[in-house]
């Protein structure tokens, strides 16, 4: 069984049913993205003080699987976090600047950046020519801590804010980080998600302008719709509509959970850029050995 799968999935049931007993998920209907001013009330819980030193530090390297050399190390995010990734290089550069691609990891707190889906999509990605950046996300892997993202525990909603709000802030960190790099190329930065992390990258998409490519793989957005004070900041339905300079690849599966699926797809419709979307008739865990073609035919197209 894939890590993957096994974990994320539970951890599925539990926090959507921890939003079901609130009476948030009782309905396929998108409840309207907040107004204008609103909405940049709400994007300062992701603004950070630009000019921080990313301070990465390096603890090995592994040149001796698949077609790029793999990096662990860290940098620096916010709030004082160091944040845990993998760096592939690949081994054959087609210039001396390269496109990157930053993957989400879904729902494995045990696992993190080490799950499945997240290994299987760098040798793919790197043999294509793209640097991949993979992360732990906040409460995740490495940066896993005892009775915090718990899967037993409803957590309150401003824990679950600001538990994305320093995810994907981050996020973004990862990207000061890249761009200090001499062989990165500032104009070909994709986001690629899967799950939970396509639920985080459908926020970062919107608050991050140096983004050119998203990639949203069976998005959790249903984890949280309310619009209440802590939920807006979390509901991807205020996000989508403010897209903008990119392009938006949503892959969704058809034997997923019924409403994950009708709220993507209505989400999708939201985004006022140029985009695709596609399905496979397959179950939440979309095998990247599987399913990669559309995929990377998209980032060739658009990165």
């Amino acid at each position: 069984m894939k890590i993957f799968t096994k974990n994320h999935l539970l951890g599925f049931i539990l926090l959507a049913s921890f939003y079901t007993a609130r009476g948030q998920l009782n309905s396929s209907s998108i409840e309207p993205a907040v107004d204008d001013a609103q909405y940049e009330r709400i994007l300062e819980y992701y603004s950070y003080d630009k000019g921080i030193p990313s301070d990465p530090i390096f603890y090995g390297e592994w040149p001796w699987r698949g077609p790029h050399t793999l990096f662990k190390l860290s940098y620096r995010g916010i709030r004082e976090q160091r944040v845990p990734a993998y760096l592939a290089i690949p081994k054959e550069k087609v210039s001396e600047k390269l496109p990157v691609v930053i993957l989400m990891h879904g729902w494995n707190l045990f696992w993190g950046k080490n799950e499945d889906w997240v290994q299987d999509w760098i040798p793919l990605l790197t043999e294509e020519g793209y640097a991949v950046l993979a992360p732990d996300h906040f409460l995740y892997g490495e940066r896993k801590v005892e009775g915090g993202f718990d899967q037993n525990s409803n957590r309150g909603p401003y824990y679950y804010r600001d538990w994305m709000c320093q995810s994907v802030v981050d996020l973004r960190r990862g990207i000061d980080y890249l761009l200090s790099r001499p062989d990165i190329d500032p104009e070909r930065i994709a986001v690629f998600g899967g799950s939970l992390g396509g639920w985080i990258g459908s926020i970062l998409s919107a608050v991050e302008p140096r983004i050119k490519v998203s990639i949203l793989s069976v998005p959790a957005t249903e984890f949280s719709t309310a619009q209440t004070p802590a939920g807006q900041v979390i509901n991807s339905s205020n996000y989508f509509p403010h897209y903008t300079d990119l392009s938006l690849l949503m892959v969704l599966a058809k034997k997923d959970i019924p409403l994950r699926n009708e709220r993507a797809k209505a989400l999708f419709e939201l985004a006022p850029v140029q985009k695709k979307l596609i399905e496979y008739d397959e179950g939440h865990y979309l095998d990247p050995e599987k399913y990669n073609e559309e995929i990377l035919e998209w980032l060739k197209e658009k990165l």
